[in-house]
């Protein structure tokens, strides 16, 4: 690819948005904006804007690629439990109630399960609930030492006593569709008025103390200004553990129902986190805890994706929220990080050891306790035993988007850190990364 004016940040591949065929693909700086360029010789020359921030992007980019495994096996995957829903949002990727996917084999999959003991899996899509068999799903998981979490889109969280069945068999986790505090919204994304619904789920939730998850996806000129009332909600009600703010994704119905430039980048969602908060949520506090989240990913060799990005906040006795970057002391610290980066490539063993003997120096150094309330410690154990639960002391959200073929980026792809497990001509597989769901052209934009 020649002639791209700007400064070359890196080469990749992707995706023409027309004929979905690979293709070169530059990242560039321009115009103090970092782009996406690729061109397809059948259909010529595409751009994505990816952010308005080089130095957050260069920095986090150069630091992920620098400190993580060249090679990380998959361990983490979304078990696509059956194509049923009783639902269908005007931005469902996962095109639902056509059939195109089978109900997978609960027997088939023991067998995957017991060829991957070292693996975590997660019951997903289309709609979990409507599984009769969901309490046998339920144990299996359990006994497999999995932390038992469920996407759904609630609807049949309304009832109490079935929520509370499913608990007793061991669920131990609910991540719930959350797009706002509107009913506009709800009719814009999902096709109905849902908030009362929501609300009620959520308290079912409380009443059983009942660790929950938020995936919300954000939408240009639909639910741009909810990051910060969501924020609130979560932060005042501790059963809520983590946020996760998606991007819509030119997949599935939205292809028909969204135009491409509604779509949104992560790095627009942290801009709008940054306003609606007042500066309590801010880029520099997500670019050191990133930076420490990917050196803590590099030392236990675990895969996630650079299109996720995060920061946990800690929850105050007044109501309100601090960041955890902040009671690290994480601008200070933030050399002892890049030292880890330096020394990642020659020894990382020793990087290892050293960053972890200056981490327990930082944990004593002061707030000891605070700290500690904050840190899942089982996330330091090796193995199946590492399945760490959010302490009630924090919030971790995150601000993502899932890969198509406009943002489809196979540097970090190779990354990601979710496959699927699905069923598909009598087998059930397991794929690299979530990525992959979308090029069976079941969910894809034709």
């Amino acid at each position: 690819m020649t002639g791209i004016p700007g400064q070359l940040i890196r080469t990749t591949t992707s995706t023409c948005p027309q004929c979905r065929q690979e293709v070169p693909a530059q990242i560039v700086e321009e115009g103090g904006k970092v782009y996406m360029k690729k061109f397809c010789v059948a259909h010529g020359p595409f751009e994505l804007l990816i952010s308005r921030h080089p130095w957050y992007y260069k920095g986090l980019t150069e630091y992920y690629f620098e400190v993580m495994p060249q090679k990380m096996e998959q361990r983490r995957f979304y078990i696509y439990l059956s194509n049923k829903c009783n639902m269908n949002c005007p931005i469902c990727l996962l095109d639902p109630n056509q059939g195109k996917v089978p109900d997978i084999s609960i027997e088939k999959f023991k067998d995957v399960i017991s060829r991957n003991k070292r693996s975590r899996f997660y019951l997903y899509g289309a709609e979990p609930t409507l599984r009769p068999d969901l309490l046998e799903w339920i144990r299996l998981l359990k006994q497999n030492g999995d932390l038992v979490n469920m996407h759904t889109n609630g609807i049949n969280l309304t009832d109490h006593a079935y929520l509370k069945e499913l608990k007793d068999h061991g669920l131990d986790y609910v991540s719930l569709q959350f797009d706002g505090f509107d009913d506009k919204i709800y009719m814009a994304l999902r096709g109905q008025n849902l908030l009362e619904m929501k609300l009620q789920v959520l308290d079912n939730l409380r009443r059983l103390n009942m660790s929950t998850g938020f995936n919300v996806t954000i939408a240009k000129g639909v639910n741009e200004g909810q990051i910060a009332p969501i924020l609130d909600y979560a932060v005042k009600n501790p059963f809520i553990k983590d946020v996760s703010f998606a991007t819509l994704s030119q997949l599935g119905a939205a292809c028909k129902n969204f135009a491409v430039d509604s779509l949104l980048m992560p790095d627009e969602l942290i801009d709008m986190a940054e306003e609606q908060t007042k500066g309590k949520v801010s880029r520099r506090s997500i670019y050191l805890f990133q930076k420490l989240y990917y050196a803590f990913l590099s030392a236990l060799n675990i895969r996630r994706c650079y299109n996720f990005q995060h920061l946990a906040l800690v929850r105050e006795k007044n109501g309100g929220y601090s960041t955890l970057d902040q009671l690290l002391g994480l601008e200070r610290f933030e050399k002892e990080l890049d030292a880890f980066r330096g020394r990642v490539k020659s020894n990382k063993g020793l990087a290892t050891l050293s960053l972890g003997m200056q981490m327990l120096l930082n944990f004593l150094s002061g707030n000891f306790l605070k700290k500690l309330s904050c840190i899942p410690l089982n996330m330091f154990i090796p193995g199946k035993l590492r399945s760490p639960k959010i302490p009630d002391k924090v919030l971790l959200i995150s601000f993502g988007t899932v890969c198509d073929f406009i943002k489809y980026d196979s540097q970090i792809s190779k990354y990601c850190g979710q496959g699927i497990c699905l069923e598909k001509d009598n087998k059930v597989l397991l794929t690299d990364n979530i990525s992959d769901l979308s090029m069976f052209n079941n969910t894809a934009c034709k």
